[in-house]
Order: C-alpha cells, then sequence, then structure tokens
C-alpha cells in the first residue's frame, strides 16, 4: 500500500525543473483531452494514447507517468477483470485506454502546471477568487495529501500496528491521516490570510506571459484536433 501511494505522489508532483506551460493552455488541453474521450473509437483512442505518451517524453514527465500508472495497475486489474467478464475484449480496451489516458494526462498536467500560475491566470481573466482557488488547491494539495497517507501508514507499519484483517488497522489509518489533513488545512488558512486572499483588489508580482513552448503545444493539439477528431 506505501508503494502505490508513493507512486501517486511522484506522479502528481509538480516538477519546476522541467519544461512548463501556461496554465490555462494546459487547463484547456486536460478539457479536450476529456473530449476526446467520449467517442467510441478505438483508433482515436490508440493515437490519443501516443499523443499523450510523446508529450510525456518531450516535457520530461517519463517517470511521473510511470509513477501513476504504477499507482493505477491494481484499478487497472480490477476493472478489466470486470469488464472483460460482462462486456468482452473490446469493451475492455475502451475502457483500459480511458483510464490509462486519463491518468497520463492528469500526471503530466500536474507536472508542468505552477499552482501559483494557475490562480494568478484565472484572476487574471477575471474568475472569482474563491472559485479560481479551488484548481490550485487541488494541484497543490494532491500530492501532499498522497505525501500524508504514505507517512501515516509508514508510521504504523513502525509501530506494529498494521496487521491482521484490514478492517482492525484502518479505522486508525483514516483517524491519524483526518487529523494530519486538519492542521495542514489550518496552515492553508493562515497562508491565503497572509498572502491577502481576503482583499478585494489583488495585485500580483509576476506576470503570465505566452512563451514558444505554449503556442507549439497549443498548435500541435489544434493540429491534432483538426486531422483526427472532425473526420471521426
Amino acid at each position: 500500500m506505501s508503494f502505490m501511494i508513493r507512486r501517486v505522489y511522484e506522479g502528481l508532483l509538480f516538477k519546476p525543473d522541467n519544461l512548463t506551460v501556461h496554465p490555462l493552455i494546459g487547463l484547456i488541453i486536460v478539457f479536450v483531452q476529456f473530449g476526446f474521450l467520449i467517442p467510441n473509437n478505438k483508433w482515436l483512442l490508440m493515437l490519443l494514447l501516443i499523443f499523450i505518451i510523446v508529450e510525456t517524453v518531450i516535457y520530461g514527465n517519463i517517470k511521473g507517468g510511470l509513477s501513476i500508472l504504477w499507482a493505477i495497475f491494481p484499478l487497472i486489474i480490477f476493472l478489466g477483470g470486470i469488464t472483460y467478464w460482462f462486456g468482452g475484449p473490446a469493451q475492455t480496451y475502451k475502457v483500459l485506454m480511458r483510464l490509462v489516458i486519463g491518468a497520463l494526462g492528469f500526471s503530466l498536467f500536474f507536472a508542468i502546471t505552477n499552482p501559483s500560475d494557475l490562480f494568478r491566470a484565472l484572476e487574471k481573466i477575471r474568475f472569482p477568487s474563491k472559485i479560481a482557488i479551488i484548481p490550485s488547491l487541488a494541484l497543490t494539495m494532491a500530492p501532499r495529501i498522497a505525501k500524508d497517507a504514505e507517512e501515516t501508514y509508514n508510521t504504523l507499519v513502525l509501530r506494529g500496528e498494521i496487521k491482521g484483517f484490514f478492517m482492525r488497522w484502518l479505522p486508525r489509518m483514516l483517524a491519524i491521516f483526518v487529523a494530519s489533513l486538519l492542521y495542514r488545512s489550518e496552515y492553508l488558512a493562515h497562508s491565503l490570510y497572509y498572502r491577502g486572499f481576503s482583499i478585494q483588489k489583488r495585485t500580483h508580482y509576476k506576470k503570465q506571459r505566452f512563451t514558444k513552448v505554449d503556442f507549439f503545444r497549443i498548435l500541435t493539439w489544434v493540429i491534432f484536433v483538426i486531422v483526427f477528431y472532425f473526420p471521426s
């Protein structure tokens, strides 16, 4: 279990040393990816997976992509088995392809999107602060929550409390984990307050600018949509 949680943490961690893109570009592309998952076209799903794998390599998120796939591997086996039993191989292929594509797409989005930049960008286009903070907090808190869960589990293992039927130790682990989340939420509330989140008119020291990397990524996705989506 600790291994899986560690993989989730590494798969959803922002990596500032990698290439980064404008957060609005990344957010739009995530919605486009989910739009591609709607049609029941197996070849379109295959092309989309290949395209996301190429992006994962280009933006240096190979380790993160592999980590998130390892983390969902039990889910892949479970869903694959159930779907194959009730729907056959064709339906299994479509379900698992959607699961893998979604996992890799989210991992890449988390890896190359600065949470603070996303908040600033959404505020810049007139999103209310209380709404703009939601995706930014998701990017920030998801890997930290996974890290807290791993540390909680490892602590109980060292104390010898992880043994026997899982219902004997799971409630205790959840209680410690929830306490950790409450502590982190209090720390986060203070952080937002001191950063002036409650102020009506806010200013930012850093401006968001589009770069060549942003134009390259949006251009490749526009070409992909025109060539592969509309003909399907």
